[in-house]
C-alpha cells in the first residue's frame, strides 16, 4: 500500500527523489508499537485522524521497516468476510476480496494491522473501520445530475461499489496485454455515492490539513481522504461523485 502524500496535504514530505527520512524517524519513535505476528505495527497518529503505520519484520537482532501504510480513522464501520486475497502480499498486509453477509457486495480492501489477527479465511468475519484514497473524482450537483450526463451503459449504480480492474483483470474474453495493464491496478475501486459531510482537517504538522467527505454506498458509510488540489471543483455536502480508489481497512475485531 503506498503512503498518500496528495491526498492528505503532506507532500512537504518530499525531499528530491526520496522521503525526508530524519522526519520518518522523529514519528517511528514517537509512533505506539502494535505487536503482531512475526513483527510489529508501529502507528503514529496526527491531530486529524491520519494514521502512519510503520511496518516491520524482525531481521536476526535488529528492526526492519519493511513498509509504510497510511489511514484515517473515523466513524464508518462495515462488517464484512473475506473471498480471496489479492496482489502481490506484502510484509504485515494483505489486501482482500471481500462481500457482506448476503454476498450482495464485493469490493477490495488494504488491511492494516492485518497480522495481529490469528486467521483470516472465509469462516472469518471481520469489523473493519473503514476509509479510502480517491485516485481521481468526478463531482456532480446531484445524482440526477450524473445520469444526465452519463448514458446509461457506462453509468454506474448509485451507491455500488464496483471492483471494476479486477473483474477485468480476469475476463478471459481479453487479450492476455489488456488483462495484464487492469491486473497493474486490480485494488482500484471504482463508486458512485452522494455526499453527506465534508470536513477540512487539521493534521498538526506544518500547517498541512486534508479533506474528507462521507459518502453513502451499498455497504455502508465511507470517509474519502483527498486534498482540494486534486478536484477541479469545490466538494459540498449534497453533491454526487465518481471516484477511483483504494479502500482502506482497520481491523477493529473477528
Amino acid at each position: 500500500m503506498p503512503i498518500y502524500l496528495a491526498n492528505t496535504g503532506l507532500e512537504v514530505l518530499i525531499k528530491g527523489p526520496s522521503l525526508d527520512e530524519e522526519q520518518l524517524l522523529t514519528w517511528l519513535r514517537e509512533a505506539k508499537r502494535i505487536p503482531a505476528q512475526q513483527g510489529a505495527y508501529y502507528s503514529k497518529l496526527f491531530d486529524s485522524g491520519l494514521e502512519l503505520v510503520f511496518r516491520s519484520v524482525k531481521q536476526d537482532s535488529d528492526l526492519e521497516i519493511a513498509g509504510l501504510d497510511m489511514h484515517m480513522s473515523g466513524r464508518c464501520l462495515w462488517q464484512a468476510k473475506p473471498l480471496a486475497k489479492v496482489g502481490i502480499g506484502e510484509p504485515l498486509l494483505v489486501s482482500l476480496l471481500m462481500t457482506n453477509a448476503d454476498e450482495s457486495s464485493a469490493f477490495i480492501i488494504d488491511l492494516i494491522h492485518a497480522a495481529t489477527l490469528e486467521r483470516i479465511d472465509e469462516d472469518s468475519s471481520l469489523s473493519l473501520q473503514v476509509c479510502a484514497f480517491p485516485q481521481s473524482m468526478d463531482i456532480y450537483d446531484s445524482r440526477a445530475s450524473y445520469e444526465s450526463a452519463v448514458e446509461g451503459p457506462a453509468r454506474l449504480d448509485d451507491r455500488k461499489l464496483l471492483p471494476f480492474n479486477y473483474i477485468m483483470a480476469r475476463d478471459e474474453s481479453l487479450e492476455q496485454a489488456s488483462r495484464d495493464r487492469y491486473a497493474e491496478h486490480e485494488k482500484v475501486m471504482v463508486l458512485a455515492a452522494p455526499v453527506l459531510k465534508v470536513e477540512k482537517r487539521e493534521h498538526g504538522f506544518k500547517g498541512t490539513s486534508c479533506t474528507v467527505a462521507t459518502v453513502a454506498t451499498e455497504m455502508g458509510h465511507l470517509d474519502l481522504v483527498f486534498s482540494e488540489s486534486q478536484l477541479s471543483r469545490v466538494l459540498e455536502k449534497g453533491h454526487y461523485v465518481v471516484c477511483s480508489c483504494i479502500i482502506s481497512g482497520d481491523v477493529l475485531s473477528e
